[in-house]
């Protein structure tokens, strides 16, 4: 008579086994995609972060006043997962073009980790006021144009 009032509660060791294998099977195929969407942020950020930075310097540029304190010569702003390196506050033009944007130094850094680690924006001052850009990155100390494909390809050109 005990055996048919034994209530069953609970799972099996079997059962809980299939459950594991299967969160298991979940892990090993999701955990790729997962990584690669992360990737993929991680790049979009800095493709973002690069355009505030780029759509700044421009305004800046673009003031009649502004446009004396713009050196002609090429200045290198480079972008890594420290920050952005000493440029920014010893060039006063990009300092109050940062200033006038609300943009904050310590925002702007690298994030990827795949496609470059550090990538640089080029900027010279033309006389007629515009912005010559140049794109640079590199990834474990190589040189490639992954950061320069993709900010071409976002503004389109």
């Amino acid at each position: 008579m005990k055996k048919e009032n034994m209530n069953n509660k609970g799972f099996s060791l079997v059962e809980l086994i299939i459950v594991i294998a299967i969160m298991a099977i979940l892990i090993v195929v999701l955990a790729p995609q997962y990584l690669k969407y992360v990737e993929k942020s991680r790049n979009s950020t800095d493709l973002q972060s690069a355009t505030e930075f780029k759509s700044a310097i421009e305004i800046y540029a673009a003031d009649p006043e502004a446009k004396e304190s713009f050196s002609t010569t090429a200045v290198d702003v480079i972008f890594s997962s420290t920050g952005v390196n000493g440029v920014v506050d010893t060039d006063l033009a990009i300092k109050a073009a940062l200033e006038n944007a609300a943009l904050s130094k310590d925002k702007l850094k690298c994030m990827s980790k795949q496609k470059w680690d550090s990538f640089t924006l080029s900027l010279k001052a033309e006389t007629n006021g515009s912005i010559k850009w140049e794109y640079k990155s590199s990834l474990k100390g190589k040189a490639n144009d992954n950061f320069k494909n993709a900010m071409n390809n976002k503004s389109g050109t």
